[in-house]
């Protein structure tokens, strides 16, 4: 739900994580491969291979060094971290095969390098070092061999997308008066609708955060997400205004940095006001490794394109004038795994939209719209979850 630019929200006395400290940590994240510690080597490179019996990484570094390596569940993966080690020049190769799913590269806090692989299940591998000579630098290898045969495909499991009826319990979010509407029964209403929608089509199973009148925190949200192996997650709202004229519909996907417009900003800060209540370890400090994670992904990405689909949809159908895609550093869109996004259906504060927002057959027919925009995201877009093992 969207308030106006010059009102700002009042924030409890006592509030755990001060802006300095977030605007720190978004510092931090979006600085690849600097870290304040001093790094005494540089890795150049890394290169993947593919055999019959294992697909082999290769680290290039400028200088022999130590290392750690280790397997860790859940998801399955391996990690490598390599300490006081840069990466300002090293690309991450685009892997294709079923043991190893991709690589990625983070910096990590303390100076190091870290290279996790992420795997389909426990890995048998090995780590191993090689000295620079015949004009080769100085590497570190990980192979990770495969079973004589792939696993069967997951043939049974049906394109999960869970749906968040935002808001609930105590937080009735927008409200208007004439007529009276609260923001927490429609986008329940139309969440509902849509799991229906989506239910019709082969395939596909709807899953919803909440199903009745509960206060869910934003945080449990996205690990129910997660924990249901969701292949998308959208995120249903309404907007609110003091000023009559703001209309239509938004739809937002995460940004790490600063937001669209000082209104998605503060709209998102609102939004993620009840945070530090409920859970004091969720603001963006605590949220850094999934941070990292979505840089070195194309979870955002994905996230833009089902954005960019959904409000092209409820244009076309003419069911909300179209106010496009933003971004803003929802806490409900902070999933590592999950392509997500936010939709704002209308605006409480606008007797039109309030009018539409206030009828069933309208609220029915934006369900089905954002299904068909859904859909079609997964017909051009989408592919399998990598939450949890197949």
């Amino acid at each position: 739900m969207t308030r106006p630019r010059t009102r700002r929200a009042r924030r409890p006395a006592g509030r755990p994580i001060p802006r300095r400290l977030r605007h720190a940590a978004l510092l931090l994240i979006c600085a690849a491969g600097v870290s304040g510690a001093a790094q005494a080597r540089e890795l150049l490179a890394i290169r993947a291979g593919v055999w019959e019996d294992r697909l082999r990484v290769v680290v290039d570094v400028d200088a022999e060094g130590p290392y750690r390596y280790r397997a860790l569940t859940e998801p399955a993966r391996i990690v490598i971290d390599l300490p006081e080690t840069g990466f300002a020049r090293a690309e991450i190769p685009v892997v294709a095969d079923w043991m190893v799913r991709r690589i990625r590269l983070n910096a990590l806090a303390d100076g190091a390098a870290q290279i996790v692989l992420d795997v389909s299940r426990e890995p048998d591998y090995k780590v191993f070092s090689l000295p620079a000579e015949g004009g080769k630098p100085a590497r570190i290898v990980c192979d990770v061999f495969r079973p004589s045969h792939p696993p069967a495909p997951d043939a049974e499991r049906p394109w999960v997308v869970a749906i968040d009826a935002g808001h609930g319990g105590r937080d009735p979010g927008v409200v208007s008066q004439r007529p009276r509407l609260r923001e927490k029964d429609i986008v329940l209403d139309v969440a509902r609708s849509l799991a229906r929608a989506l239910e019709q089509q082969p395939g596909i199973a709807a899953r919803l955060i909440r199903d009745r009148d509960e206060r869910i925190s934003l945080s449990e949200r996205v690990r129910r997400a997660e924990a249901m192996r969701a292949d998308v997650f959208v995120s249903i709202h309404v907007n609110g205004c003091t000023r009559r004229s703001p209309k239509g519909a938004e739809v937002f996907f995460l940004s790490l940095g600063g937001a669209t417009d000082a209104a998605a900003e503060e709209l998102a800060e609102l939004e993620n006001e009840p945070v530090a209540a409920e859970d004091p370890l969720m603001g963006e400090i605590a949220e850094l490794p999934f941070a990292v994670d979505l840089i070195q992904t194309d979870t955002i990405q994905r996230s833009s394109l089902m954005a960019e689909l959904c409000i092209e949809r409820l244009s076309a159908d003419a069911l909300a004038a179209s106010r496009g895609v933003k971004q803003a550093n929802f806490v409900v869109l902070r999933s590592c795994r999950v392509p997500s996004v936010l939709v704002e259906l209308g605006f409480l504060s606008n007797p039109e939209d309030a009018q539409n927002l206030a009828s069933e057959a309208h609220r029915r027919s934006l369900a089905e719209s954002l299904a068909r925009g859904l859909l079609e995201y997964r017909a051009r877009y989408a592919r399998r979850s990598e939450t949890g093992s197949p």
